[in-house]
C-alpha cells in the first residue's frame, strides 16, 4: 500500500492515482470495516445489508483491479483521508451512544455507512468523467456500472 504518493505529473497520473484511492477504499470496506459493522449491528435487516454490500464490495475490489491492469499502471492501493475521515468519524459518533441502546447505535451505523456510500459514488463519477475525458472509453463504461451498485445498496 502506498502511504505517500509519487508527483502527479499528468490526467493519466491523476486517473490512476484516484482509482488506487478508491480501490483501498473498497479493501477497507470489505476487509475491516463492512465485517465489523455487521458483527456491530443489532437489526437482522441491517445485518444483511451490510452482508450484501460486503459481496457487492469484493466486487468492486476486482473491478478496480482489472481497470489498473487494463491501464497498465501500478495497481498498488493508495490511502484516502476522506475515507479515514468518514471511519473516525463513526467511532466518535457510537461512541457518544451507550451500549444498551441498540436502536440508536444501529442508526449511527446505517448513516455513517451512508455518509461512505456518497462518498464511493462521487469517487465513481469522477473518475468515469476523467477517463471519458482521456479517451479510456472501456474504463468510463466500467465505473458508472459501480456508481449504480453502490447507490442500490443505499
Amino acid at each position: 500500500m502506498r502511504l505517500v504518493a509519487e508527483l502527479l505529473t499528468s490526467p493519466r497520473e491523476l486517473l490512476a492515482a484516484r482509482l488506487r484511492q478508491m480501490l483501498w477504499i473498497e479493501l477497507q470496506l470489505s476487509e475491516k470495516v463492512l465485517p465489523e459493522l455487521r458483527e456491530q449491528a443489532h437489526a437482522g435487516d441491517l445485518q444483511w445489508a451490510f452482508e450484501r454490500h460486503l459481496l457487492e464490495t469484493e466486487k468492486h475490489v476486482e473491478t478496480l483491479r482489472d481497470v489498473l491492469r487494463e491501464l497498465e499502471v501500478p495497481a498498488d492501493p493508495e490511502e484516502s483521508a476522506a475515507f479515514e475521515g468518514l471511519v473516525d468519524e463513526h467511532k466518535q459518533l457510537v461512541e457518544q451512544v451507550p451500549e444498551e441502546h441498540e436502536l440508536l447505535r444501529d442508526l449511527a451505523h446505517a448513516q455513517s455507512a451512508g455518509a461512505t456510500e456518497h462518498l464511493e459514488m462521487a469517487g465513481y463519477d469522477a473518475l468515469a468523467s476523467l477517463a471519458e475525458a482521456l479517451g479510456e472509453e472501456t474504463v468510463a463504461v466500467r465505473l458508472p456500472v459501480l456508481r449504480e451498485q453502490d447507490q442500490r445498496s443505499r
